[in-house]
């Protein structure tokens, strides 16, 4: 975590005209060319940000009680929420630290996000996709995007591992100011509730607004369902004046944020009040095929990522491409070429003869959308991998997912981290349940026993760090790994 921007490049800021309405103290005025928030890391010319909570740094405490070891490791002013007992350099008392913090780490850098276009995607689920389906279509328009998502991360100079959920103002500051200087045209940013919770985006303008739809949402960060919608809705004062919102007509949440939207706003969904809508043409174990429409114009699309929660997505990127001038038939085109994802509905095919698909999905929504997908390709059993990676953070959760995979799968095979999931409710009938040791021994298990008809989903997988969009991930290898041996003992056993 990069808790501390320094540039020799760096454009000086001065303190008292950045944060106008802090109280100041101390006499004379600060010309800051360097920032951190963490006290163990203070160099000497450094303006130290006192935080509340210092999680990210990898401490419990309150970032204030350290402000005078900050300054006796060179600090040159210090900005705080409270005040602090420091008496040897001005001390700036701010609102909230953490927004004082975002401004100040992207006012040194020179405020990349005025210069160009930022677009950020938020919502519950379908951010990462969403956001990779946008590239491949500014990439077939002949733009260049840099990239911030749980994915992978590009930022027109190097790839890197995907992002936090809550990446800390000056990593951030400096990943802008690199897409600016190596001349990427857009920048895209995954938005989680959590950054949002802690004002990572503070002192970032974003251009553009995509939110793909809002559902139950993480309550380690908010402990209501209204506190979580709250918190998602803040995405809106990030955005420019003149800036647009792309909005999920099928989503009722999002429709009830219209009135937040003063600017330009295009809506997408399934239903015919969509601005932007598609029709099912077919529906394949290995691809799908739609007919996008945007007003007078249409256009078909094949894709090899299937599911309706993937054409939700496809349709909020197409949505926010039209607002940016690119025709729908390369918007067709950039869907197309995107033809797999990481945990995303991701097949995986070696001959085996019945369809297996690896998935992030962990969350009683997502693993619904996966589960309807796979009942509607089955001739069959749907067969559903939960455990180890796939665990709930809360006990209402754990009960959540329990009910949705009974109600929705014929067999799940639970690994022994995770808690057996429950009979089923009176009248309805519950999957039945496998325990075993590891994760790895319910892939081995599901891939054995699956026959022609079946469809396998191996839900909640977690990917390794990758450093660019397309790379393996580790169920995906072990899954691959056990049907090739399936299929070499199967003609033996014939």
């Amino acid at each position: 975590m990069l808790d501390a921007f320094r540039s020799g490049e760096a454009s000086a800021v001065t303190l008292g005209e950045l944060f106008p309405t802090a109280t100041r103290t101390g006499a004379g005025e600060v010309r800051a060319t360097s920032c951190c928030s963490d006290w163990r890391q203070v160099e000497p010319g450094d303006v130290y940000v006192a935080l509340p909570d210092m999680a990210q740094a990898g401490l419990s405490q309150d970032g204030h009680i350290h402000a005078a070891r900050a300054v006796s490791h060179g600090a040159i002013a210090v900005v705080c929420e409270q005040p602090v007992p420091v008496f040897d350099v001005p001390t700036y008392l701010v609102s909230d630290s953490r927004v004082a913090l975002g401004q100040l780490s992207q006012a040194l850098v020179g405020m990349p996000t005025h210069d160009m276009p930022v677009i950020g995607i938020g919502g519950t689920h379908g951010k990462s996709t969403t956001l990779a389906l946008i590239d491949s279509i500014f990439n077939q328009a002949g733009k260049r995007c840099g990239k911030l998502s749980t994915l992978g991360c590009y930022d027109g100079i190097s790839y890197s591992g995907g992002l936090s959920a809550a990446p800390s103002a000056p990593s951030l500051a400096a990943r802008m100011a690199n897409m600016v200087a190596s001349g990427c045209t857009h920048a895209l940013l995954e938005v989680s509730c959590k950054s949002l919770s802690q004002n990572c985006f503070a002192g970032m303008r974003l251009d553009a607004i995509c939110v793909t739809h809002v559902t139950g949402g993480d309550f380690a960060w908010c402990n209501s369902v209204q506190s979580y919608r709250d918190v998602q809705q803040r995405i809106f004062d990030h955005l420019a004046p003149e800036g647009v919102a792309i909005l999920n007509a099928d989503d009722p949440v999002s429709m009830q944020w219209l009135d937040h939207v003063k600017g330009p706003l295009l809506t997408f969904g399934m239903g015919t009040q969509a601005e932007i809508s598609a029709r099912i043409i077919e529906q394949h174990a290995n691809e799908q095929l739609l007919l996008l429409t945007a007003g007078s114009e249409s256009a078909m699309v094949r894709t090899a990522i299937i599911g309706e929660h993937h054409i939700s997505n496809s349709l909020a990127a197409a949505a926010l491409s039209l607002s940016y001038g690119i025709d729908l038939q390369s918007i067709a085109a950039g869907i197309e070429s995107l033809e797999r994802l990481p945990g995303r509905m991701e097949r995986i095919d070696c001959g085996q003869g019945f369809p297996v698909f690896v998935d992030a999905a962990s969350t009683p929504d997502a693993l619904c959308a996966i589960l309807r997908t796979a009942r509607r390709l089955s001739a069959g059993r749907v067969i559903c991998v939960l455990g180890d990676q796939a665990a709930s953070t809360t006990a209402a959760q754990e009960y959540a997912v329990s009910q949705v995979v009974q109600r929705m799968a014929d067999l799940a095979i639970v690994a022994a981290a995770v808690a057996p999931l429950e009979t089923g409710s009176a009248g309805k009938q519950a999957a039945h349940v496998e325990i075993v040791a590891s994760r790895a021994e319910a892939i081995a298990c599901a891939v054995g026993i699956a026959v022609p008809g079946d469809v396998v989903v191996i839900a909640g997988s977690q990917m390794r760090p990758q450093l660019a969009f397309g790379d393996g991930d580790g169920d995906a290898e072990i899954t691959r790994q056990l049907l090739s041996v399936r299929n070499e003992l199967i003609p033996l056993a014939a």
